[in-house]
């Protein structure tokens, strides 16, 4: 069988090759005719192309696309009609282009852009970020090494497409590592997902996006956290040396592009989604963000257990209310023993169906908090794991930077080393402060002093602040008594200062001022800022947010501050109001009970 159906499929695919046969037209004489058609190859993919039941198309892919026929219309007065040609699979798309290449055809089908494939076909710049993660279900445990990895996951079986960098890596890892697992295929990438769910013991490599589609449908599986791989990116394909290279990268560059794609991934991915790949592709850590991201949704999960636990316990008591109301009523009607008899049976059956229900959500439940532990010992590995090389890079950087025998620009370069390393280390410290925020652990507050604390954090900013030409008011007089931790209010005026120097313009100045009134004190920081829009102001406490206002000296935010602010605020027992409009600065207020 699986002869006839490769020849089925080789007919085909020259069949394919034969039905394309024709004239296709250049870069160069689509310019002097100012009209003409292009060919785009296609196979339905979700979410990038999606082919509906009336042969209608919409998706990234797509919009992408019409996009690309706007732009040459609007910048070049080009008009160009879009032929639409779908095809089975990955091979036909890519051998289209690869073995019949015509100008003026193009191939889509999330095609990741690898060296071998260079010497066959054109390549675009990329328009996505090409991650792919090892994805299992859930019937296979977490491994966190390469040796795990090798002693348990030979047992199992791999699911792939032919001839795909999905069958690539797979392949790369059974043969570097020596790991002898099956691996069964399928007709395209939409149906990996299928294979892993139809069998316990199955795994493959997935694309980012549809494994958190997956995850936020609250599918069986789970990401391995070892070997993902980050490709160049995904592309489209053309003919090997085609002048068509030029006006499609020149378009993928544009602003108009950039608006598009980001309107398309809120569209199909959700605006969750495109956080994450916008921190991804701005350098964030993606193991960090994906944890981050799969914790969000472990505690949304149980969340809504939580809540479907009450509503089952509200439905048990109704259920219990209306049992005895019912038994009241046959008891009054009928013989008393017989319909006695008849409504425990009916109420220990209810019972036991109930009993059944409250003991499955409790087992989940019970699943869920260990893989919310899971995943916070291991984002703790992680960042402990971090910090090492990072703190050898700096001492490093700092031995270096004592040699006297260095140029100028030798010594120069050992300082962004150093300056680069305490920037990431400072980021790993604060997704740790997000973490230990979130489990609320409780520790002893005790009496404090607000001002000794303000000096500190202003001497820790000053040279920060002298590099921007940013002068720093303090305005507090006599004791400003609070109960807290010293740790909790640094970290919150630090964070407050950190953010007002980021955003204010050079020369300009910060003040901070400490009032008392009923009861309370009231520490002000007022910057000079360019103020926060409606739209910020309702965003800035959400985790690895970036708002519309840019740092004016270029300077990088992991976006964490103001939501760690809140929290530690809150655990002081505190409030935090603010002040804004664009234009006419900011001003935080923290609100601490005096004592």
């Amino acid at each position: 069988m699986r002869v006839i159906r490769s020849i089925f499929f080789t007919i085909l695919y020259f069949s394919c090759l034969l039905d394309t046969v024709g004239s296709g037209i250049s870069w160069s004489e689509i310019q002097k005719k100012k009209e003409g058609s292009i060919t785009i190859y296609y196979r339905s993919t979700e979410p990038f192309l999606i082919e509906e039941s009336d042969g209608s198309l919409r998706g990234l892919e797509y919009e992408m696309m019409v996009g690309f026929k706007y732009f040459l219309w609007n910048k070049y007065g080009i008009r160009i009609d879009l032929d639409w040609q779908s095809k089975e699979s990955f091979k036909y798309v890519f051998g289209l282009i690869k073995d019949n290449p015509k100008e003026g055809e193009f191939g889509l089908d999330i095609i990741s852009r690898t060296t071998v494939r260079e010497q066959s076909v054109g390549f675009s710049d990329p328009y996505f970020p090409d991650i792919q993660v090892l994805v299992s279900d859930k019937s296979i445990p977490t491994v966190s090494s390469l040796a795990e990895f090798q002693e348990q996951f030979g047992e199992y079986t791999a699911v792939s497409v032919s001839e795909t960098t999905y069958d690539q890596y797979l392949k790369n890892i059974r043969k570097e590592h020596a790991i002898d697992f099956n691996i069964i295929y399928k007709e395209s990438s939409n149906d990996i997902l299928t294979g892993i769910l139809e069998q316990s013991g199955r795994f493959g490599y997935m694309d980012l996006p549809n494994y958190l589609i997956a995850l936020n449908q609250n599918l069986a599986i789970k990401r391995q956290p070892i070997l993902p791989v980050k490709g160049v990116g995904f592309s489209i394909i053309f003919k090997k040396g085609s002048d068509w290279e030029t006006p499609i990268n020149e378009y993928l560059g544009s602003a108009e592009y950039e608006i598009l794609r980001n309107k398309g991934i809120q569209k199909y991915l959700g605006s969750d989604v495109y956080d994450l790949i916008e921190s991804i592709s701005q350098g964030e850590d993606e193991e960090m963000v994906l944890l981050l991201k799969e914790k969000e949704l472990v505690d949304r999960e149980l969340l809504e257990r939580s809540k479907q636990v009450q509503q089952q316990e509200y439905i048990t008591n109704m259920l219990i209310a209306c049992v005895v109301i019912v038994f009241l009523i046959a008891f009054a009607l009928y013989n008393r023993s017989k319909i006695k008899s008849k409504a425990n049976k009916i109420l220990t059956a209810h019972r036991e169906m109930i009993e059944n229900q409250n003991e499955l959500l409790s087992k989940r439940n019970n699943e869920l908090l260990e893989l919310d532990e899971e995943k916070n010992n291991f984002i703790n590995i992680l960042s402990h794991d971090l910090r090492a090389p990072i703190n050898n890079i700096t001492a490093l950087a700092g031995l270096l930077a004592m040699d006297d025998n260095l140029s100028e620009s030798q010594v120069g370069s050992i300082k962004h080393i150093a300056a680069e390393s305490r920037r990431l280390n400072k980021m790993v410290t604060r997704i740790l402060d997000v973490e230990r925020i979130e489990s609320k652990s409780t520790e002893d507050f005790r009496e404090l002093d607000l001002s000794p604390v303000l000096e500190k954090v202003l001497k820790n900013y000053k040279q920060q602040a002298l590099d921007k030409k940013i002068t720093l008011q303090l305005d507090t007089e006599g004791e400003h008594k609070v109960m807290g931790l010293e740790q909790y209010l640094f970290h919150v005026f630090e964070n407050l200062l950190s953010n007002a120097i980021k955003f204010s313009p050079l020369g300009e100045a910060i003040w901070i001022r400490v009032i008392k009134k009923d009861g309370q004190h009231l520490i002000n920081f007022t910057d000079g800022g360019p103020g926060m829009t409606e739209e910020d102001q309702q965003l800035m406490f959400k985790k690895f947010q970036r708002l519309s206002a840019k740092p004016t000296a270029g300077e990088r935010s992991t976006g964490l501050g103001l939501s760690i602010v809140a929290k530690y605020t809150e655990l002081l027992g505190g409030k935090l109001t603010w002040e804004s409009a664009p234009n006419e600065g900011t001003t935080f207020t923290v609100s601490l009970k005096a004592v």
